[in-house]
């Protein structure tokens, strides 16, 4: 019982360690009228993922992005963001959609969706849940 109460002890006051980042990543394409629609909102979308990465996945060609974001933005090859959104979407997969990854790159929530800022709250505690069970 001594050596519990000690360790007990040990650990108030210690602080929690960090998680990882987690990654936001935007599937979406130029035909695709609501993913062009999230895309006008993607300075407030990364404004709510943050400190979380946001990755631009757009499988037919990556759109053009304003300079105050291009350096904030990633955007993943065409090529790779089919693969991705086949991988992580399944066979016949809808745009737009979003995939919340956690910290060793497995997804943990996705939405099949236009994205609004507000639900990157919902999607993170998605995220923890599906880490904790």
């Amino acid at each position: 019982m001594r050596i519990l109460s000690i360790l007990a002890l040990s650990m108030i006051g210690q602080p929690a360690a960090p998680s990882p980042p987690l990654q936001l990543v935007l599937f979406g394409a130029t035909w695709c009228a609501p993913c062009r629609a999230e895309l006008r909102a993607l300075p407030a979308l990364q404004q709510a993922a943050a400190p979380d990465r946001v990755v631009l996945a757009w499988i037919d060609q990556p759109p053009p992005l304003p300079a105050a974001l291009a350096t904030g933005i990633v955007q993943m090859p065409p090529a790779e963001a089919a693969r991705q959104a086949h991988a992580l979407l399944g066979e016949g997969y809808g745009l737009p959609a979003a995939v919340l990854l956690d910290g060793n790159n497995r997804p943990c929530a996705v939405l099949r969706a236009p994205l609004k800022p507000a639900m990157i709250a919902g999607l993170r505690e998605a995220c923890r849940a599906h880490m904790l069970g």
